[in-house]
């Protein structure tokens, strides 16, 4: 949807020395915690990664940028200042599909020769979310958003015949989101969540944890063509899962966010870019271009490179056993994605690349199953 990024703010210049402080302000504790997060281990629960893959079809178009961009509904779970905007989605679903993941990994053996010896599988999953936010005036705006993900195939009973109907893994977010403009070009806000998570481990064992997270997010805009946002995710003191081999980490992520838009005749281009610091696990950086016509049909392209450490499940080859391993996934590549807007209501879709485990100097890596992320979003203005 042709969503401006002037859209919820009256300009005046010079920008208030005000507004310039407070953005300042919370820039240097950004940085302030962006040293404190290099310290942090870096293997977390599925929740963590359930809770980055809440992004809609139009930001995974564009790479996955967000922080600068983002607005209206689309704002909760991602930048929590956007959801000042009135112009954007009040109400909105994202269906997110993961498709079934194999990557087999070799090794040099004792002559040199590279065999297959172990196997990263990931099964089917999916994640819906519904987001609606309320406008309440000059008190600001108020949200609420619900999320759920799931893993592998539907079970309707156990082993031993008992009623199960859930997924063998899953996640639940339920929370509620705040934001408010200051001094005509500035919008602070806020959302928290409360967390389920299950989990199998090797031998199938079910295990539950439960827990809360916090994001805090700056949008500031410099003209009529520019738009920044900086946010802090995922502030946590994890799971509560009761065997300590199950990873309950939650990491909290800071993410700053350039937006610029021009819009012409029946045109309108904007560029997003969000860069991750502290790159503790390489360069993390997304960056896209979105383009709409007429305000009807729009088009985006970007480039993902992301990066995280998992605790995942590997099958030994040679052995026909199972271990737990920790190693560093990688999702880099070309994103698409494409707008329509019927009257008051967007169809987005876009594609992705899958995260895949990377490989040591004496590894390969082939990936004979699942490689691209679909994801359909809907939204729909009042």
């Amino acid at each position: 949807m042709n969503r401006k990024v002037n859209h919820h703010f009256k300009w005046t210049f010079p920008i208030p020395c005000k507004s310039i402080m407070l953005f300042l302000g919370i820039i240097h504790l950004i940085i302030c915690l962006t040293i404190s997060t290099a310290a942090e281990t870096h293997t977390t629960s599925d929740a963590d990664r359930f809770l980055k893959q809440l992004h809609g079809a139009d930001h995974r178009g564009m790479g996955g940028s967000f922080a600068g961009v983002t607005d209206g509904a689309n704002a909760l779970g991602n930048n929590p200042a956007g959801i000042i905007s009135t112009d954007g989605d009040r109400f909105v679903i994202h269906m997110t599909r993961l498709p079934r993941s194999i990557a087999i990994l070799s090794k040099q053996n004792f002559d040199k020769d590279y065999e297959d010896f172990s196997r990263f599988e990931q099964q089917a999953s999916g994640i819906e979310t519904l987001n609606w936010v309320f406008p309440i005036g000059k008190f600001g705006t108020i949200g609420t958003a619900l999320s759920i993900a799931h893993e592998g195939s539907f079970r309707r009973v156990n082993h031993e015949g008992k009623a199960l109907n859930n997924f063998p893994e899953n996640n639940l977010a339920f929370g509620f989101g705040y934001g408010i403009s200051f001094f005509r070009n500035t919008s602070v806000g806020f959302d928290a969540k409360w967390l389920r998570s299950k989990m199998t481990d090797t031998i199938g064992k079910e295990h539950i944890g439960r827990g809360y997270a916090y994001n805090f997010g700056l949008i500031q805009q410099f003209g009529k063509t520019i738009q920044t946002g900086v946010v802090i995710r995922n502030l946590s003191n994890g799971l509560s899962f009761v065997d300590p081999i199950i990873p309950n980490k939650i990491n909290r992520e800071v993410i700053a966010g350039f937006a610029y838009q021009r819009d012409f005749s029946k045109t309108m281009i904007r560029l997003g870019l969000d860069v991750h610091p502290p790159f503790t696990d390489g360069i993390q950086t997304n960056f896209g271009i979105e383009i709409w016509y007429n305000k009807r049909i729009g088009g985006r392209i970007g480039y993902l490179r992301d990066t995280e450490k998992r605790y995942a499940s590997v099958y030994l080859l040679e052995d026909t056993d199972f271990e737990m391993e920790e190693r560093i996934w990688k999702a880099e590549g070309l994103c698409l994605g494409m707008g329509v807007q019927f009257g008051n209501i967007t169809f987005n879709a876009a594609y992705t690349p899958q995260f895949t485990p990377t490989v040591d100097v004496d590894e390969r890596i082939h990936i004979v199953q699942g490689t691209s992320v679909y994801t359909f979003s809907i939204g729909q203005e009042f």
